[in-house]
């Protein structure tokens, strides 16, 4: 997918997770996400677990058909999770929040914690 130049972004979940992956990828690019990904089980589990050979990735739509035919030929599994799009960092029910405010805790958060 690298070589076909397909993905706009890779991050992978080894530090914090999902939820960190993607947080650190909407403040990196300065674009919003929107998510529309369920789960079952525990949402702490899902977004902080720090499970080996998780990548988050993000393509143009005008691409998912290939990734997704890439995938299933490579036997690798994956799910859609969302939508890059706007100013905010929302996942439904859990997170709704400014991209900006993330981006200003991400930056600063260490220093204000430390006094």
């Amino acid at each position: 997918m690298v070589r076909d130049g397909l993905l706009r972004s890779a991050h992978d979940c080894a530090e914090g997770g999902l939820a960190v992956a993607l947080a650190e990828s909407a403040i990196q690019g300065a674009l919003g996400f929107h998510g529309t990904f369920a789960h079952e089980g525990r949402w702490d589990a899902a977004l902080f677990g720090e499970a080996a050979s998780r990548i988050v990735i993000s393509v143009a739509e005008a691409d998912l058909a290939r990734v997704r035919h890439v995938c299933q030929d490579e036997g690798v599994p994956y799910i859609i999770l969302g939508a890059v799009r706007g100013d905010r960092f929302t996942i439904p029910g859990l997170v709704d929040l400014p991209l900006a405010s993330l981006d200003d805790a991400w930056r600063h958060g260490l220093e204000r914690a430390m006094g």
